[in-house]
């Protein structure tokens, strides 16, 4: 069970392979962290419950020596996303503390590197994650 929604975005994509850590990215290649964004919507229900939406930022940083590992990248994070469009084809998503229920984990826009070296690129990726918040 996870007590927050990142720990929850952590729980998805160590589940499709991708070991990340909460706002956090190390040195090195093959690193991956998540990042909670300033953008928050709530919708408050007729019951008194909330549909919220929050904003977060993933970041992997990925091989970019040579034009296969360039290209390897790319096809790696675009693979990504469509692992998290098909997410709830073969798994549920966690459980969250707080009598909160997520209902859509959803890419918002494309891969892109963010940052480029010598010797790795530090790609980006847009997501939000809607959740509903009972009250009581």
């Amino acid at each position: 069970m996870a007590n927050t929604i990142s720990a929850a975005i952590v729980e998805i994509f160590d589940e499709l392979g991708f070991t990340i850590h909460t706002n956090h990215i190390s040195d090195g290649t093959g690193r991956y962290g998540i990042f909670r964004s300033p953008a928050r919507v709530v919708q408050e229900q007729i019951d008194g419950s909330h549909l919220i939406t929050e904003a977060y930022q993933f970041f992997g940083r990925l091989d970019s020596l040579s034009e296969t590992e360039r290209e390897d990248a790319d096809e790696q994070m675009e693979n990504l996303v469509y692992a998290v469009d098909d997410y709830l084809l073969t798994h549920d998503y966690p459980t969250l503390t707080g009598n909160r229920t997520i209902h859509k984990v959803e890419i918002t826009g494309c891969p892109y590197p963010f940052e480029t070296t010598d010797e790795d690129l530090l790609y980006q990726i847009s997501l939000n994650v809607t959740y509903l918040r009972e009250r009581g």
